[in-house]
């Protein structure tokens, strides 16, 4: 299935840390971070598209962060692509592009195998936490397709103090907080390092709490987390203790929980299955 849908349309997946681009057998990535811009990106679609992609096809992108219709409206971990259009790239002789919230692109490729009138979370924790919603068979986007913005989601921290989901159980918040980097922040995990550890669990925990509270809220058939930040050590170990400590009994028992940070490519190819669908 995921051959098929890179056969006919480029995805890519432009995160906090990396762009991953995908047509056909051909895949390449690139480090991005804060200063990682939209010359960056088109530069980089444009050799990509030179050097692999035949005439006339469709590409999907992905960015993590407010979208709507062709604009990033806001991107707390890509601030360089707040106010982007992704129809400038038509300048660029690029062709025809669709932009999408990462998550939702990741929600589109996690539910394909679903029955039609089903409720469905995707949620993805990387550099920051976003979520897809999926609700009776239908894509559910809000008043102005914003909906998912769960690294908002408010946490208590110590005492009185609040903050929100993403500075505690984001991938580049925990880092900040050990003044080093997302790479550096995996290598001290499994080194064993202490306070990373520490960091980390006290992640996961905020993480399965927000989870549990959205299976009690929407009641899902399934629950699909992805993302690089699960593979740290100890992170999914925590949040799935407390999934289970926070969620109603009986509405975990019917919803089905899956991990998809292995797929690598799964936030690409929903942004490639988006395109193909918007361009059809």
């Amino acid at each position: 299935m995921m051959n098929q849908i890179f056969q006919s349309a480029v995805g890519v997946d432009l995160g906090g840390t990396k762009l991953l681009l995908r047509y056909r057998d051909h895949s390449l990535r690139f480090e991005t971070g804060p200063d990682f811009g939209a010359a960056d990106l088109t530069e980089i679609l444009k050799n990509f598209i030179r050097q692999y992609v035949e005439p006339g096809g469709v590409i999907g992108i992905a960015v993590p962060g407010v979208v709507e219709n062709d604009t990033v409206v806001a991107c707390d971990v890509l601030p360089e692509l707040a106010g982007w259009k992704a129809s400038t790239l038509l300048c660029q002789k690029i062709g025809q592009v669709s932009l999408a919230n990462d998550a939702n692109a990741a929600l589109h490729a996690t539910v394909t195998d679903l029955a039609s009138d089903k409720t469905a979370i995707t949620v993805m924790v990387g550099t920051a936490i976003g979520c897809g919603l999926m609700i009776d068979g239908k894509v559910f986007r809000g008043a102005k397709g914003w909906a998912g913005e769960l690294g908002y989601w408010p946490v208590q921290t110590s005492g009185s103090q609040w903050s929100r989901l993403d500075d505690i159980a984001g991938g580049r918040y925990m880092a900040n907080r050990l003044n080093v980097d997302a790479n550096q922040l995996a290598l001290l995990s499994h080194q064993g390092h202490q306070a990373a550890l520490e960091v980390i669990a006290e992640g996961g925990r905020a993480l399965g709490r927000a989870l549990g509270g959205i299976i009690n809220l929407l009641n899902p058939h399934r629950l699909s987390v992805g993302g690089g930040t699960l593979k740290l050590v100890g992170y999914w170990a925590e949040a799935q203790t407390h999934i289970k400590a926070s969620a109603i009994p009986s509405m975990l028992e019917e919803c089905e929980i899956r991990t998809v940070h292995e797929l690598e490519d799964i936030v690409a190819m929903g942004a490639a299955q988006i395109a193909l669908t918007a361009f059809r």
